[in-house]
């Protein structure tokens, strides 16, 4: 089971990643990305995520926690995907050198594709559905519905046999 930390401000994106997360089996653990102070740093220090999500918009300047994420000796490794749905964020990905991005609004199939580079996610299998002609159906129905023609009774021997 992995532990992934989402750092966004944004409650409907935070609910969609979460039930996304929790069918995986994986912890999903939200941060306000708003503001970078002790107690976040040290959150997302005891977290130990193995993935982290992080949301840019345009009204706050949050790429300040990125550089915190970078510097930090406890998630300098950790891969950093920017969640955003700036038009440009795939140069500004780049340009930090972020690992992935996805842009805002997701489908569940594209937030799996990501987080599959990185986490152990089970790969959703169409299974094959069997065909049974209507009335072989039928048929059967038939069947389960006449009554007992054979009824078992208990023959016990005589003594002495």
């Amino acid at each position: 089971m992995a532990c992934v930390v989402c750092l966004s401000d944004t409650v409907s994106l935070v609910r969609a990643v979460r039930e996304e997360i929790a069918t995986w089996g994986h912890t999903l653990y939200p941060f306000p990305c708003s503001r970078l102070n002790d107690a976040l740093r040290q959150a997302v220090r005891q977290a130990s995520p193995d993935v982290i999500l992080l949301e840019l918009t345009g009204a706050i300047d949050n790429p300040h926690i990125y550089f915190f994420l970078r510097a930090d000796q406890s998630t300098r490794n950790v891969p950093v995907i920017f969640l955003s749905s700036a038009p440009d964020l795939d140069v500004f990905a780049d340009a930090l050198g972020a690992d992935g991005s996805l842009r805002v609004p997701f489908e569940r199939s594209m937030l799996r594709r990501v987080l599959g580079n990185y986490l152990d996610v089970p790969h959703v299998v169409d299974t094959p559905r069997l065909e049974v002609p209507h009335p072989t159906i039928q048929r059967y129905t038939l069947l389960l519905r006449r009554p007992q023609l054979m009824t078992m009774t208990m023959v016990t021997a005589p003594p002495g046999w």
